[in-house]
């Protein structure tokens, strides 16, 4: 009876998770039928649809709504600002820990599947620990202390209703032993999308740079990230390739500079489309945009391949069929918008401005198939590029013992790419806190709108600050909030469990 009852609660978890996939199209598979709960942890394939299930849970997820700010990207007032309230984002946490939830369930439980060969099973769990990890480490950077929940419920709401949150120290522990068990699981290729050994570790080495960084500032954890990512790099498997093959969706797949990336179609509806394609794209005629980016940061820019895959261009073909439009008496249809870039004049401007407010268009995402409902994209979310494994390790080498040839090797390749030839630094010409400088400022310009910028700001301990640009004059200003570097806990995640008070500072 014992095992009747635990069985049975088993089953409501596989259960709650058909009915999430069932709400809308699935991705690459049809879903699978119901089994009784006899038999529902004895079918390899319903691990599989756990896994594919949380796995769809994390690519809705927007997390380039809460990372967006800090001059990278002109959105709304409270990201540029930071003025979050406890009532914002408040998804993210419920869609983390849903997701989390199924791939409890994979964990405690694959043991049970009898129709599946070892190097199957494998390959599930690996995943599972592989996304458990990931979806912890957005949270911890996120959020700080969070409940830290290693079992699945037999229900998708109300999650971990009782949990406390636990230490960072604690959490972060458990994402590097999960991201170790997924390298070991995993083999050296997968599907398209589908985590690897090497995505494990390359997340292996993030996590140990970041522990390095603030609040923890664990500074030992810079030496684990430079070893792990130097083996990647002396891998030979993963290089830095086009930058236009990191975008385009006919280039993503099977393309060695990416290492983690989540796949989009146009065939799966709205919900399962890339979600930040809806932000930045360019729909319905180039004056609807989503979000734009700020004019400091494009003229700040260096110019290169790199500026030309971030933003529209005058010279992009896009632009230029809308620039010169004619209409049925010769004239250009788009007067407006010529006269704001200065078309045909000494001063014309490189990259494409809207209107009075001067703020440019984002490119970035916008290199896919739209699909028929117009907020649809098959361009996949490129997570983890091979550009971070060589800057993390530059910027932990040059910490740990200050920059060495390699170092300088590995910074020069991400900016000479981007920069164009002739564009290197001197090997040893900068002081420790100078080629610091340099990498994080090479981050900037490299992982523009990649959702990496907040967490950089957060472990550098960057002032928050915004611009307002008048008038041809820039000013810059202290965010509204500058002891907000977490996220509010949800408000709604509160009232359901008081043991996550205390709410973050300054909220």
């Amino acid at each position: 009876m014992k095992y009747v009852t635990l069985l049975n609660k088993r089953f409501a978890v596989i259960f709650c998770m058909c009915i999430s996939l069932f709400s809308c199209e699935s991705l690459v598979e049809t879903p699978y039928s119901f089994e009784s709960p006899s038999n529902t942890f004895q079918s390899i394939g319903n691990f599989e649809s756990l896994v594919n299930g949380a796995t769809r849970i994390l690519q809705n997820i927007n997390y380039y709504e809460p990372t967006s700010g800090s001059k990278a990207v002109e959105s709304s007032p409270t990201i540029d600002t930071y003025s979050f309230t406890p009532a914002d984002f408040e998804n993210l946490w419920s869609e983390s820990y849903k997701a989390i939830n199924g791939l409890n369930s994979v964990i405690e439980n694959i043991d049970l599947a009898e129709n599946g060969t070892q190097g199957v099973v494998d390959d599930i769990l690996g995943k599972a620990y592989f996304l458990r990890a990931f979806t912890y480490f957005y949270l911890v950077r996120f959020y700080g202390d969070v409940p830290l929940s290693l079992s699945g419920s037999s229900s998708l709401e109300n999650l971990g209703a009782d949990a406390p949150r636990v230490s960072s120290t604690e959490v972060y522990a458990q994402i590097i032993s999960d991201f170790q068990r997924a390298e070991l699981l995993l083999e050296p290729t997968n599907l398209p999308g589908a985590p690897t050994s090497g995505a494990a570790k390359a997340y292996l080495a993030k996590v140990y740079l970041t522990m390095a960084g603030a609040p923890l500032n664990l500074t030992e954890n810079y030496a684990n990230a430079a070893s792990v990512a130097k083996e990647i790099i002396d891998s030979n498997v993963y290089s830095l390739g086009e930058y236009v093959d990191n975008y385009n969706s006919s280039g993503q797949n099977g393309n060695s500079s990416i290492i983690f990336q989540f796949i989009y179609s146009t065939d799966a509806g709205t919900a399962y489309s890339n979600p930040l394609f809806a932000s930045t794209a360019i729909r319905n005629g180039i004056t609807n945009p989503g979000s734009r980016a700020f004019r400091r940061y494009m003229d700040e820019f260096p110019d290169g391949p790199r500026k030309e895959v971030t933003f529209y261009l005058n010279n992009d073909p896009v632009v230029q069929k809308f620039l010169n439009d004619i209409d049925g008496n010769g004239n250009f249809t788009n007067q407006v918008y010529r006269n704001v870039n200065n078309i045909g004049q000494p001063d014309e401007r490189k990259y494409f401005l809207k209107d009075s407010r001067e703020a440019g268009f984002i490119k970035k995402y916008t290199y896919g198939t739209e699909g028929p409902e117009g907020e649809q994209s098959d361009q996949n979310i490129v997570l983890f590029r091979y550009a971070e494994v060589l800057l993390i390790y530059a910027e932990a080498q040059n910490r740990l013992n200050g920059a060495n040839a390699d170092a300088y090797d590995a910074l020069n390749a991400v900016r000479v790419r981007g920069r164009g030839a002739g564009t290197e630094i001197p090997t040893y010409s900068l002081t420790q806190p100078e080629f610091d400088d340099a990498v994080i400022q090479e981050r900037y310009w490299e992982f523009g709108y990649e959702m990496k910028r907040w967490f950089d700001v957060v472990r550098k301990e960057i002032p928050l600050t915004f611009d307002v640009y008048t008038a041809g004059t820039y000013e810059e200003f202290l965010a509204a909030f500058p002891d907000r570097y977490l996220l509010p806990v949800p408000q709604r995640e509160i009232e359901l469990n008081p043991n996550l008070l205390p709410q973050n500072r300054g909220y």
